[in-house]
């Protein structure tokens, strides 16, 4: 889809320019003098939506920056810790330590520790349980911004649409008005320009973020481990 819609830019880019120095024209401007916030005002009412959209993709991206990192996660400190205060029987300072940094492995340590006196099977599947629906919390998060990126040229190309039905609404018995197509012209090409301004980067950032996702879980999976090891053992 998204290939497809940049082939698409690429053949009507020179369409794009000739309509934005047509516009630029029309408001009195000098041919190339058209600005950003013209431009975004050619573009009609679709690019409310992008506006709104580029928002919630620049929120997500700086969310996943700040929330989704190992570092912050899946302290190695941290685990160390756990797993000498816990190889020492010292529970109740496991969970104390677990409650003063809350974090992926305090939560899932603090389900093992709740389970401890049911038996090693139970402390295992509680925490692997907890860690799987932690994780899937991360993955749906970013699976936020990997719908933005698909819905922003789709909503681009509703915007071109419009416009290019604007252009050509104004045909009549083959009067051509070269003010209003260029309206139209511009209308179309702004819409599939900032959707795929915004479906590009977006697009970026969630492969990205995806790799980090990958890299936690690996780390949550061999931490959840060696702590599960730590509850149940009979040393």
């Amino acid at each position: 889809m998204l290939k497809g819609l940049c082939r698409s830019s690429a053949v009507l880019a020179p369409a794009f320019f000739y309509a934005a120095e047509g516009w630029a024209a029309q408001e009195g401007a000098a041919p190339t003098g058209a600005t950003l916030w013209q431009l975004i005002s050619a573009g009609g009412v679709c690019m409310i939506f992008l506006g709104l959209l580029s928002v919630a993709v620049l929120a997500s991206i700086l969310y996943h920056f700040q929330k989704v990192r190992k570092d912050r996660l899946v302290p190695q400190d941290l685990v160390d810790n756990l797993v000498f205060v816990l190889e020492k029987k010292e529970y109740d300072k496991a969970q104390r330590v677990c409650r003063q940094q809350p974090n992926l492995i305090s939560e899932i340590t603090l389900k093992g520790l709740s389970k401890r006196e049911k038996g090693a099977a139970l402390v295992e599947q509680a925490m692997q349980y907890e860690g799987r629906t932690r994780i899937e919390r991360l993955w749906q998060n970013l699976s936020y911004l990997g719908d933005m990126a698909v819905i922003a040229p789709l909503l681009g190309l509703l915007g071109t649409i419009l416009g290019m039905i604007d252009a050509f609404h104004y045909f009549k018995a083959g009067a051509v008005h070269p003010a209003v197509l260029t309206q139209g012209l511009a209308k179309a090409m702004v819409n599939t320009a900032f959707g795929l301004v915004i479906a590009v980067p977006a697009l970026a950032f969630y492969a990205y973020f995806r790799g980090r996702i990958s890299q936690i879980t690996s780390a949550a999976e061999s931490a959840s481990a060696e702590l599960a090891h730590a509850i149940i053992s009979k040393r």
